[in-house]
């Protein structure tokens, strides 16, 4: 069943797998989960796919920055979990990033999880969340939409939002309550929970063909061999049984992943397990060279059993990462695919057991040949090996373990979060577990100056929490923890309390209202309209302006204040059409109301930049009248159109109280429309 040349069907790009399904609806919010990471590849491409950035980050610089500040403001939330080995780097603080930092063991799950406001997608993988895992190593991963009309199993989706809740309990196990980053991962896997309580099937019947099952290890949990036990359909284990993996157990060791699939087969009549591994010709001999440990070769005595080898047929210059199990029996098979190397602590099946995340297809082969096919293809290429075969181990880079490397951060030190007032004061909570390790010292980022060391902890009395007042013009992604005497740094990730912490990109900061205008009456996305004012500012592709001829055209009439009165209605016109969109979520509302280019920046603007008491109340009374005449939208999953009134009046309210403290005139007509005004708005 294995024998396949033709290596094209079965492959896809698993980058496109972040991009929406049709009819998706708009980005709300993803969580994944991965070993090693890249936090410029997560943000840059998984994120930027998922929420459909159109600019790039090395090409159209401050467009960028304007767009991924426009579009990842709006997320319920978007946070990666990493091991604690790798959860570090620069980066956006509009998503988080969390490192499990489980006691034994590693997080080496790659599961994502990704929600539209009409859709959501389960992505369980072997490839890490770095370029390595998604552009030059083989890989293998498997895909499940859940929609209104979705067939998807939805007890898969169940057990990965478990799952994924349990593995963050591993970010700080010391913790009273969860800090505002893990508080927004729960509360974004509720969401999911209820979004989806009805996209998908619930039940199936027990001959359904085929059925895909969830299968997740780690502590507390079983191993992967009894979950596939407990999917297996026939009444008999399987005969066959064939394995794919990059890593195993250590070669002085007794493999204990060999010895114990034998439990799992046939134990009467033949049985047989064939091990695909890559491997190379032993050059001036017929023998062949397979990276993988004689351990593999241990049989149970007694038995008629077979233990095979093949040879991957892969490109050399794309590094084996996928790993796959696949049990046949007389009728059906079961394909495991995702993150469990055949390692112990991979499987489940040792006292040290990894988080670890696969889907297992269970199909019945004559009934869907169709599918048996499809899993084949999916199936990477081998090929049987005549001849002698000679095995080596393979040297081990970490990939399964919890090897050496950058010092881990102490379980003493907690979470560090980041939060702002909108008067502009800034600061840092720091929390503490019992006592950090002697001569720690806390440096932002790659800056050698100390912002925060046992010293100063001392002084403020060694609180459980510690606050520190933020000076910089933008936070720190993380702290640098160093210690005397251990060479390196180990890293804090530094998080944000609320999306409100954030101040804008400077490009987005205190907007003219002429921008404002333009911007909102413009037919462009905000980042292509604001690029456009941008360049225009420091005069990329300018022209000289030509004479004016006409007498009538010197005048600038915008200064007028009729002319500069009809565009500001023009602009608020856009402005509440822009309001009556569906919103899709309390973030996208936060962002239209006060966000660089809504209802409050204008309000701003308008009260800086009016040339007279009586235009800056004019135009406040406006701008009210516009939010009183909204009628907002609604979308499934999206906010009530109660909730979106309450926050119209609540910005209604804040733009009554600018207008109490403007001096007016003296002029009953001026007045009389200010007062009608309020009282419409009301």
């Amino acid at each position: 069943m294995k024998r396949k040349q033709d290596k094209k069907p079965g492959y896809a790009r698993l980058l496109d797998a972040w991009m929406p399904p049709p009819e998706a609806g708009e980005p709300l919010g993803c969580v994944a989960t991965s070993f090693t990471f890249s936090s410029v590849f997560f943000e840059e491409e998984c994120l930027g796919r998922f929420v459909r950035l159109e600019t790039d980050a090395a090409e159209d610089g401050a467009a960028f920055l304007v767009e991924r500040e426009e579009k990842f403001s709006q997320l319920v939330c978007a946070s990666a979990l990493v091991d604690q080995r790798h959860a570090r780097g620069l980066r956006s603080l509009r998503w988080d990033l969390l490192a499990a930092r489980l006691p034994t063991g590693i997080l080496h799950a790659k599961v994502c999880l990704l929600l539209w406001t009409n859709a959501a997608r389960v992505i369980v993988a072997s490839a890490n969340l770095t370029e390595d895992g998604y552009r030059r190593n083989h890989e293998v991963f498997g895909v499940l939409d859940y929609h209104p009309e979705s067939s998807a199993p939805l007890d898969v989706l169940r057990d990965i939002v478990v799952f994924l809740e349990n593995s963050v309990g591993y970010v700080d196990r010391n913790a009273d309550t969860p800090d505002a980053a893990v508080a927004r991962w729960q509360a974004f896997l509720s969401r999911v929970r209820s979004a989806t309580r009805e996209w998908g099937t619930a039940e199936f019947s027990r001959g359904a063909s085929p059925r895909v099952h969830a299968i997740l290890t780690g502590p507390d949990r079983d191993s992967v061999f009894d979950e596939v036990k407990t999917v297996w359909r026939e009444s008999t284990p399987p005969e066959k049984a064939w394995v794919v993996s990059p890593f195993f157990d250590p070669p002085e060791a007794p493999n204990a992943p060999a010895q114990e699939i034998w439990k799992y087969m046939r134990q009467r009549g033949k049985a047989s397990v064939c091990y695909v591994v890559q491997g190379e010709e032993i050059e001036g001999t017929d023998k062949v060279r397979l990276f993988a440990p004689e351990t593999l070769r241990w049989r149970p005595v007694n038995r008629p059993v077979g233990i095979g080898f093949e040879r991957l047929e892969i490109e050399p210059t794309r590094p084996l990462h996928a790993k796959c199990l696949w049990f046949e029996g007389a009728e059906w098979f079961a394909y495991v695919c995702g993150s469990s190397n055949f390692t112990s602590a991979g499987l489940g099946i040792g006292a040290t057991r990894n988080l670890e995340a696969n889907l297992c297809y269970v199909v019945n082969i004559q009934r869907d040949k169709e599918v048996t096919h499809a899993c084949n293809e999916a199936w990477l290429a081998h090929a049987p090996l005549p001849g002698e075969l000679a095995l080596i181990p393979i040297p081990d880079n970490g990939e399964d373990s919890a090897t050496a490397g950058e010092p881990l951060l102490p379980g003493a030190f907690g979470s560090a979060t980041f939060a702002r007032e909108p008067d502009g004061g800034a600061w840092l909570d720091f929390t503490f577990h019992g006592t950090p390790p002697t001569g720690w010292k806390a440096l932002p980022e790659d800056n050698a100056t100390v912002f925060l060391d046992e010293a100063i902890w001392d002084g403020a009395g060694r609180p459980a929490t510690l606050r520190r007042p933020w000076d910089g013009n933008r936070p720190p992604a993380g702290f640098r923890i160093i210690r005397l005497g251990i060479e390196g740094g180990a890293w804090w990730p530094v998080n944000i309390r609320d999306g409100a912490s954030l101040p804008p990109p400077a490009e987005l900061s205190d907007l003219p209202l002429e921008v404002l205008i333009e911007i909102l009456t413009s037919a462009k996305p905000l980042h292509l309209a604001l690029h456009r004012w941008l360049s225009r500012q420091k005069g990329h592709g300018a022209n000289i302006p030509a004479i004016l001829l006409d007498p009538h055209e010197r005048v600038d009439s915008s200064t007028f204040l009729l002319q500069r009165t009809r565009r500001v209605s023009w602009a608020l016109d856009a402005l509440r059409m822009r309001l009556e969109r569906p919103v899709a979520s309390g973030e996208v509302l936060e962002w239209r109301l006060r966000g660089p280019v809504g209802v409050q920046a204008i309000s701003r603007a308008i009260v800086k930049e009016a040339r007279s008491a009586e235009e800056r109340a004019f135009l406040l009374a406006e701008l009210m009248l516009e939010l009183a005449r909204v009628r907002p939208s609604e979308i499934s999953g999206g906010l009530r159109q109660a909730e979106i009134k309450a926050g119209l009046r609540e910005m209604i309210a804040e733009l009554r109280a600018l207008l109490a403290v403007e001096s007016l005139p003296d002029d009953p007509a001026f007045r009389s429309y200010l007062e009608a005004a309020s009282a419409i708005a009301l």
